[in-house]
């Protein structure tokens, strides 16, 4: 027989060792069942934004908001934090970076760090956005439709976040919202299309496994692998072929300030 035991912490009660255990273990437990077999990558949080410095500083820094990432069997927190930023007319990818654990006498320790890069993610870093932005500019992220998220400049691009999910990594909540929309203003569409717009709206996130099935099921594709560019692709192309909005032809005009 198993005994279930929540900690109450009355005035005038003696503080035990076994009720701080219960507190610590009961999150940790819970996370674990419940994220057991996701893949490693974020969970929630990271919004990036810029703002310009003033004048006689020059430059600017990017803020990216607080986030958790699901990471090696735990769930990793970050708090907010604030980068100098100089690096115009480049194509800067946004990246966390999560140290090997360590043991100290009080605590399990990981080390983590937020960068800006002029390059791809690598080995033990999560993407969290990319942008190549102009002098003067404002980063933006109110997107029109879904091609507009990989507007060349001034526009942060979320198309290659590796967003945790069940049985592999998936592909930003926000992308699949942004389709789902799209498709529900389109009268003429498909019942697969309703039915995987619902599933985007109402539970995030879908794994990769339905996604790239409803993707190769949509496209007459044979069942594969995607990577994230291809998933992205392939949504705009489907969302082009009947969604609202989709069928104007695609910006080219160079660097843009807004």
């Amino acid at each position: 027989m198993q005994n279930y035991a929540e900690p109450l912490f009355h005035k005038g009660r003696v503080l035990k060792r076994e009720s701080l255990e219960a507190l610590r273990d009961f999150p940790v437990g819970l996370a674990r069942m419940e994220f057991s077999d996701w893949s490693d990558g974020i969970l929630y949080g990271f919004d990036i934004s810029y703002e310009t410095m003033k004048q006689e500083s020059g430059g600017g820094a990017v803020t990216i908001e607080a986030g958790a990432v699901w990471h090696e069997g735990q769930v990793v927190l970050t708090e907010t934090e604030t980068i100098p930023f100089h690096a115009y007319e480049q194509q800067i990818v946004v990246c966390l970076r999560v140290y090997p654990g360590a043991y100290t006498e009080d605590f399990y320790t990981r080390k983590l760090e937020l960068r800006l890069k002029n390059g791809e993610s690598g080995n033990a870093e999560f993407e969290l956005g990319r942008f190549r932005l102009s002098e003067g500019a404002r980063l933006r992220k109110d997107y029109r439709d879904l091609r507009d998220c990989r507007t060349s400049y001034n526009t942060l691009d979320i198309t290659q976040i590796p967003y945790a999910g069940p049985g592999g990594v998936t592909v930003s909540p926000v992308l699949l919202r942004m389709f789902a929309r799209m498709m529900m203003e389109n009268m003429g569409a498909a019942d697969t299309d309703i039915s995987f717009a619902l599933l985007c709206l109402n539970h995030p996130p879908v794994s990769r496994e339905c996604l790239l099935r409803y993707i190769c099921r949509r496209l007459g594709e044979p069942f594969r692998e995607l990577s994230h560019s291809e998933i992205y692709e392939r949504l705009v192309r489907i969302a082009g072929a009947g969604g609202h909005g989709m069928g104007q032809k695609r910006r080219t005009e160079g660097p843009a300030v807004f």
